[in-house]
C-alpha cells in the first residue's frame, strides 16, 4: 500500500506538528534577526552600511527605509508571540521579505565593496533564513487549525 505524501512527511524533522512547540522560540528568534538590524541602522547607520550593506553609495535615507521595513516585520513577529491568530500573517510576510531579500543578494552577489563582509554569505545566510521561515510558517498554519 503506497503512503501518501502527507503520511510520508509525519515523524520527519520538517513535520509542522514537531515544530509547533518550537513556534514561540522560533519567531522570537526571527523577530531578533530583523529588529537588530533595524536598530543597528537607526543607531549607527554608518557602521551598518560599511559591514552589511556596502552597496553602491551610502544613501542614508534609504537606509532609513531599510530599517523601517526590517522593524515593521521584526515588530509584526513580536506581536504574533502575544497574539498566536497573527503569526501565520506576520510569518508570511517575513517570508516574502526574506525570500525577496535573498533574491536580490543572489542578483548583487558579487557587487559588494571589495574588502566587506557582504556576499555570498549573505545570500547563503537569508536563503536558509526564508527556509526556516518557511518551516515556522508550516507549523503556525497547522496550529491554527488545530
Amino acid at each position: 500500500m503506497a503512503t501518501t505524501p502527507a503520511r510520508a512527511r509525519r515523524g520527519s524533522p520538517l513535520d509542522p506538528a514537531r515544530i509547533a512547540p518550537l513556534l514561540p522560540l522560533g519567531i522570537a528568534l526571527l523577530s531578533l534577526t530583523y529588529l537588530v538590524p533595524a536598530a543597528w541602522i537607526v543607531i549607527a547607520p554608518h557602521g551598518f552600511f560599511d559591514q552589511v550593506g556596502p552597496f553602491g553609495a551610502y544613501n542614508g535615507h534609504y537606509l532609513g527605509d531599510a530599517a523601517a521595513f526590517q522593524g515593521g516585520i521584526g515588530l509584526a513577529l513580536a506581536a504574533a508571540l502575544q497574539w498566536p491568530a497573527l503569526r501565520p500573517g506576520a510569518l508570511a510576510a517575513a517570508l516574502g521579505f526574506t525570500a525577496l531579500h535573498a533574491l536580490n543578494h543572489w542578483i548583487d552577489v558579487g557587487n559588494a565593496h571589495p574588502g566587506s563582509h557582504a556576499g555570498l554569505a549573505d545570500a547563503l545566510s537569508l536563503t536558509l533564513a526564508a527556509i526556516l521561515t518557511v518551516g515556522l510558517l508550516r507549523a503556525s498554519l497547522w496550529e491554527a487549525r488545530a
